[in-house]
């Protein structure tokens, strides 16, 4: 290659990226109620460090029109999606979503009424908030309501403080100072508290979040829940990004182990709050992580959620590398990892 080919290539590369982030690339997809597509809708994009979900954003898409689709420009990065407009809302089950420079297509944003009816029901509480978790407008029992003060872990793990199960009538309580707070509701069939949502379980996200709670005052909210669909699972290999790592769990005989999660972290120690938790593993002990960026990640695998493992559950950490330690590169999939598990004791 020439001197002046590699300079006339690095030109271009640099204009490219000027032009990218002058124009940005394209996100579009459909906005629906229950399949079907609705027109008259906004799309807006908080990027993933805005101090809030509040007020207006720059990154806006056009309005829907009768097909439901619509498109949005905004430079390559992280994004919370929320669509609004009449009396409709939805924020996107994937938030927040990293937007690669190739641009992003087919999301789909499923709408619920952005203003249901409150519950009728009085408080217990002096001050907090009083809820119900419905499916189209009936209400939905079991679901916990995890309780956020600000954006700093992207509305996920447990929060400040969890609230439920809600009750046949889908009602809950959460006593709470005085404050600003996101309130997300999730019913998941395992009964478990945390950890990837699963096909047939179900994700709400309070429609006027965040909410402002004064001294003494007790909030009454709905919060209209959708069901997870089952292209999550089929999904796996790309939900979350288009760079995966996929891999098996076995123990110390090579016989592989089911009901296991697999754990990715940015730190060596993997004792922050990991980046992504795979879903539990099956009989063959496979597993898949999705993720936006490329880099070098740890991998631990456990049967529980939440604290150090305690005697009697499996835990183990990838093997491969002394530092436990896999290196992927950006939009590529690394395959063939095995993590070897054992009961702690």
């Amino acid at each position: 290659m020439t001197s002046t080919l590699r300079i006339f290539l690095s030109v271009s590369i640099f204009f490219g990226m000027l032009l990218e982030a002058a124009f940005g690339v394209t996100v579009s997809g459909k906005l629906t109620v229950k399949t079907e597509p609705v027109a008259a809708i906004q799309v807006f994009a908080y990027p993933a460090d805005a101090p809030s979900l509040a007020g207006d954003t720059p990154h806006r898409s056009n309005v829907s029109g009768k097909d439901g689709l619509f498109s949005i420009d905004l430079p390559p990065g992280a994004y919370y999606f929320i669509a609004r407009g009449k009396e409709l809302y939805s924020y996107y089950g994937r938030n927040p979503v990293t937007v690669p420079r190739e641009g992003l297509g087919q999301m789909n944003l499923s709408l619920v009424p952005l203003r249901p009816a409150p519950p009728r029901a009085e408080p217990q509480v002096a001050t907090g908030i009083l809820g119900q978790t419905t499916v189209d407008g009936v209400p939905l029992a079991g679901a916990i309501v995890y309780v956020y003060t600000d954006l700093t872990n992207e509305l996920k793990g447990m929060g400040l403080g969890m609230a439920g199960p809600t009750t046949e009538q889908g009602l809950f309580e959460a006593p709470l100072p005085a404050g600003t707070y996101y309130v997300i509701a999730r019913m998941r069939r395992s009964k478990e508290f945390a950890g990837p949502l699963r096909a047939g379980d179900y994700i709400g996200f309070y429609p006027e979040n965040p909410v402002k709670l004064a001294e003494g005052e007790v909030l009454k909210i709905a919060i209209p829940m959708l069901e997870v669909p089952e292209k999550v699972e089929r999904l796996a290999d790309s939900l979350f990004g288009q760079t995966s790592i996929h891999g098996r769990v076995l123990d110390k005989k090579g016989a592989p182990v089911a009901g296991v999660r697999v754990f990715l972290y940015e730190d060596s120690q993997m004792l922050n709050r990991p980046l992504h938790v795979s879903q539990t593993t099956g009989p063959d002990g496979a597993f898949v992580l999705s993720f936006a960026n490329g880099g070098v990640y740890y991998l631990a695998a456990r049967n529980t959620l939440g604290g150090a493992p305690a005697p009697g559950e499996l835990f183990g950490t990838y093997d491969g590398t002394p530092s436990h330690s896999v290196r992927v590169q950006t939009g590529k999939a690394l395959k063939g990892i095995e993590i070897v598990v054992e009961e702690m004791w």
